[in-house]
């Protein structure tokens, strides 16, 4: 998982998070993997093109466990508030872009201590538990994209796989 990706950004045909996963979906719909209350401006993508990114970063025991891939987006300014996940286990996180202090950084909040992911090391993947209380305030003026492999296994789960596999 050590890969650095470049990724060059396009304009691709971006939805809101409330589009995708509204928790109005009935009948014979697929039920939303996530509630998100983050307003229009939050966006989430995924596309055949960025296949690529996956097979350059998921370790290859881990692709039964995938759900869900997408690029995502915090427009400059925005701010996902501190929450846990509730359908989502754990992902594979990659920092996109910006690079370096211009990034705003995801803070995990856990047993006391505030963890932060950020991208001053490009290219670097991550486990992330999404059971932990995490947050997002993106106060730069450039919009902060990163790429997320949901996986439908808990952490702990997840962590032991990785370890038979070393």
């Amino acid at each position: 998982m050590d890969n650095i990706v470049s990724l060059a950004l396009a304009d691709y045909d971006w939805h809101t998070y409330a589009d995708t996963y509204s928790s109005s979906w009935t009948g014979a719909r697929t039920p939303p993997r996530y509630e998100s209350t983050i307003a229009t401006g939050l966006y989430d993508i995924w596309n055949e093109d960025m296949q690529f990114i996956s097979d350059l970063i998921l370790p290859k025991g881990l692709e039964p466990y995938v759900e869900v891939h997408a690029l995502n987006k915090i427009p400059a300014g925005a701010e996902v508030k501190a929450h846990v996940d509730k359908y989502r286990e754990c992902s594979i996180y990659l920092p996109i872009y910006p690079v370096k202090e211009k990034y705003a950084p995801m803070l995990l909040y856990h047993d006391n201590d505030e963890i932060c992911i950020d991208n001053y090391d490009v290219g670097r993947v991550y486990l992330f538990n999404s059971k932990i209380l995490h947050r997002v305030c993106n106060s730069t003026d450039l919009p902060r994209f990163n790429y997320q492999i949901t996986l439908n296994k808990p952490y702990e789960e997840i962590c032991n796989i990785l370890a038979l596999q070393n």
